[in-house]
């Protein structure tokens, strides 16, 4: 039996309506006397008052459950670690947890996380949630997790330094080097940081020069397109639009920056709206937000990004009915409409963006719908936190000037093929 099937035999939920429950792993112990208590792992959000109005509204809603909602790391890496760590470790510290988007299969083939298919049904994921989001929750048929809020890689630009956001290359370079010289700015920053970040922002360009989607069968890099995309990163360097310091920043390092009105144009996700509109932030009411630039002027596909709720497979089954409820509550429309509202994150459902609520409160989001769903993914594959650390590696080494463009996709390319044929 496969390590899938005896997750689905074994770690599958039976619940659709609060029905009986699969079974655990053979020592769950006795369930203790008083309320059920759930533990919910998650990052910060920012200020935390609208989620805890959320979970109250959960508790108030459910007599005789009670949510511990406890903090994860701000930084994906750290929290990939964490939960490997903790996972492998067979814990049961925590029930309901965030899964990035890049996760979810590598979770479900190691067994660590609760088939959700009896709960949450595979065509009815397909069918409420956005495809980006739904194709990365679904892992051979069944359901290991739930959309929680989407995400996309997008283009900021200081409206009042700029006409327009630019929608090539070209006009990126020379909006940036006008803007940026005349007011001793830095012209572009994004993220180079050696991480999941500059992964995101490679393929993001390569898709503007007109390379396709990311085949997970088939990892080809040693293209023109993946070569263009790395060369124009390295002129962004060269030419002094973006900054040395951009190589060792992240998303946050990029959005200080930014915010702090030192930069022309930024690469970020959505979550930056909110941080740059917000009370004291010296750039409110002067920045934009477009889809991604391109080599010919098209509309660009930013990276399909967001985290997801998922169920630790250890869950005594007395409680999963309990932490099932958590994650229908927390995927819920309402729910979408709060993260969205408050804290800038993208609905994972469709229907939320007809919602004249999420209009009214937040058009900036709510128009982001044509850019979401234009994401494209990265390779979708159980390995891929393995691929991603050989990608990082390389692209630096390009990025940073270590190596030509195509000396680094020939080397990320054999390690990835050396690699698939090993995990085969």
């Amino acid at each position: 039996m496969t390590r899938r099937r005896a997750l689905a035999a074994c770690g599958s939920l039976a619940l659709a309506a609060g029905g009986a429950l699969a079974c655990g792993d053979g020592d769950e112990g006795a369930r203790p006397p008083g309320p059920v208590r759930v533990v919910f792992k998650h990052s910060p959000l920012g200020d935390p008052a609208a989620l805890r109005r959320l979970i109250a509204g959960f508790e108030s809603a459910h007599p005789g459950m009670v949510v511990s909602a406890e903090l994860l790391p701000n930084a994906p890496g750290a929290i990939h670690q964490y939960l490997l760590t903790s996972l492998e470790g067979r814990t049961r510290d925590f029930d309901v947890f965030l899964s990035d988007v890049v996760w979810v299969a590598e979770l479900a083939r190691a067994g660590w996380v609760a088939d959700l298919s009896d709960a949450f049904p595979a065509e009815r994921i397909r069918k409420d949630f956005l495809p980006g989001a739904a194709s990365a929750v679904l892992v051979e048929g069944g359901t290991f997790a739930v959309p929680w809020y989407a995400d996309v890689g997008v283009f900021y630009y200081r409206t009042d330094l700029v006409p327009h956001p630019p929608r090539t290359y070209a006009d990126l370079i020379e909006l940036a080097q006008s803007a940026a010289h005349k007011r001793s700015l830095h012209g572009y920053v994004w993220q180079g940081l050696q991480s999941e970040a500059l992964v995101c922002n490679v393929y993001e360009t390569l898709w503007g020069f007109g390379g396709p989607p990311a085949d997970p069968s088939d990892v080809e890099l040693c293209t023109q397109a993946a070569r263009s995309a790395l060369e124009l990163m390295r002129t962004f360097l060269v030419s002094g639009i973006s900054p040395p310091a951009v190589t060792s920043m992240g998303e946050e390092e990029t959005r200080r920056v930014f915010q702090a009105g030192a930069a022309v144009f930024m690469r970020n996700w959505p979550y930056a709206w909110a941080e740059l509109q917000g009370k004291g932030s010296p750039v409110r009411g002067r920045v934009g937000i477009s889809t991604l630039p391109t080599a010919r002027g098209a509309l660009g596909h930013g990276a399909l990004g967001g985290f997801h709720l998922a169920l630790n497979v250890r869950t005594p089954s007395w409680k999963r009915e309990a932490a099932v409820a958590l994650i229908a509550h927390l995927t819920s429309p309402e729910a979408n409409l709060v993260l969205a509202t408050q804290y800038g994150r993208l609905p994972a459902l469709r229907q939320s963006y007809d919602d004249p609520r999420l209009v009214a409160a937040a058009p900036a989001v709510a128009a982001l719908l044509p850019a979401v769903e234009r994401a494209l993914p990265r390779p979708v594959t159980p390995y891929y936190p393995m691929i991603e650390d050989v990608l990082a590696a390389e692209f630096s080494a390009a990025v940073t000037g270590i190596r030509s463009a195509a000396e680094a996709l020939d080397r990320a390319e054999a390690q990835v093929e050396h690699l698939m044929r090993e995990v085969s």
